[in-house]
């Protein structure tokens, strides 16, 4: 090993989480630039913090009219965003923010990789964490609470092979404030511990209790406290009968898939079955976006895969299985969307004039594209479900609707508008006094 080599691995956390980080900004940035937004979520985030930074209660009218946010998702940790979005107020603040909790989560599974691992073997993983298709997708489906659970999951599994079991306990339990689901994941984890060591059964049950006492508080008694309809929105969306014959190639797809990003070898972890819960509920789900490698749904689910490929890997494998994860990483790079780096004109769209026109009135309904912009700005809606809600203006491209704004806007909510701003294929369009 060259002396430059030698003086180059002490720092191989430093540079992958910078490395990390430079790509996931400016993957976002890239996003933010271009007005380029797959979901609505985006917007919801952003109206969300907008919100807390005024002291309100999440009411998010890009859901529907008053919707308070409390009866979505549980997920008290976001709260924690609210100084930052005070000084920053912007949607892009939370996909950088984002960006940073990726790129933490790379620091220890790196540090661990160079303890457990062959030097190759570690240079090898971290390539396939940090360009791994799970987090990279995440990026792209801009922010989501999920953010905040992979440095946690990356952190707790860490400390715990480190002998460091209250700083484990500690990250790894603080999942239940994350999202409802992730109690469960909390649970497994307490199996994990007995199944690694019979006598633990008191911290075992614990922290089995404390998963899912945390989810069935969430489901069964705090969203409904504040949902409209006085339940838990997801329910729908689980079919058992459907689950068994449904999308079964994209389910095994996955499976292979995250097979392939914990080395192969991470299967006879322990670990892997920290990624029961969330599979269970996504092949459950009669959500197509549920299965597959896209959106958001695998994030938490890459620092199991490569810790457990560090706990799984024998002497033999040291090498071989950070070889294949590396290897199946950048071949899934085709599943991705990190092409929109250099195919990002095909997809942009000229909004600034039109965000600037928009952000001039109380209220306002736009498409998913402009959401998270005129969120801080004004009352937002999203065009698709206003209900009986009257906006001050409406920002729209024909694309959307299939028709001029103008005679949209009249149609679907009556009386005379006038279109005030028509430039880079949006119009915007006012009701006339």
């Amino acid at each position: 090993m060259s002396f430059a080599a030698r003086r180059l691995h002490p720092h191989a956390p430093a540079i992958a989480s910078g490395t990390a980080l430079v790509l996931y900004s400016s993957f976002a940035i890239l996003m933010w630039r271009i007005h380029y937004s797959p979901s609505w979520d985006l917007g919801i985030f952003t109206q969300m913090l907008s919100q807390y930074a005024q002291g309100n209660a999440p009411i998010v009218d890009i859901k529907g009219p008053g919707f308070n946010l409390w009866g979505d998702h549980f997920h008290p940790i976001l709260i924690v965003l609210t100084p930052l979005f005070w000084l920053f107020p912007s949607g892009l603040t939370l996909m950088l923010a984002q960006a940073a909790l990726f790129a933490a989560s790379v620091w220890p599974v790196v540090s661990l990789a160079f303890e457990r691992l062959t030097v190759r073997g570690a240079w090898l993983l971290t390539l396939s964490y940090v360009l791994s298709w799970g987090l990279l997708n995440a990026v792209h489906s801009q922010f989501h609470e999920i953010a905040f659970g992979v440095p946690m999951l990356a952190f707790g599994l860490v400390f715990w092979m480190r002998g460091q079991r209250l700083s484990a306990i500690v990250a790894i339990g603080l999942l239940v404030f994350v999202k409802e689901d992730l109690g469960l994941t909390v649970a497994a984890f307490g199996a994990v511990i007995w199944l690694r060591d019979r006598t633990e059964v008191k911290l075992a049950v614990t922290l089995m209790a404390w998963g899912v006492g945390w989810m069935v508080y969430a489901v069964a008694l705090f969203l409904p406290l504040f949902n409209p309809e006085g339940g838990y929105d997801y329910t729908e969306n689980v079919s058992l009968a459907q689950a068994l014959t449904d999308g079964l190639t994209m389910k095994v797809g996955t499976l292979g898939f995250l097979a392939l990003a914990a080395g192969a070898i991470g299967l006879r972890s322990p670990f892997m079955l920290l990624m029961l819960p969330t599979l269970a509920w996504r092949f459950v789900g009669n959500v197509e976006g549920y299965w597959d490698t896209s959106f958001h749904y695998s994030a938490v689910l890459m620092p199991i895969a490569a810790v457990s490929l560090i706990d799984g890997a024998g002497k033999a494998h040291r090498t071989l299985a950070p070889l294949v994860a590396a290897v199946a990483a950048v071949a899934l790079l085709s599943q991705t969307k990190v092409d929109l780096l250099w195919t990002a004109d095909g997809y942009a769209v000229d909004a600034a004039g039109a965000i600037e026109e928009a952000s001039r009135y109380d209220s306002v309904a736009t498409d998913v594209r402009l959401l998270a912009y005129l969120a801080p700005e004004a009352r937002t809606f999203w065009y698709g479900s206003l209900e009986d809600a009257v906006p001050e203006a409406v920002v729209l491209r024909p694309d959307d609707v299939d028709s001029a704004i103008e005679p949209w806007a009249e149609d679907r909510f009556g009386g005379d508008w006038d279109t005030v701003y028509s430039d880079g294929g949006y119009e915007v369009v006012v009701p006339v006094d």
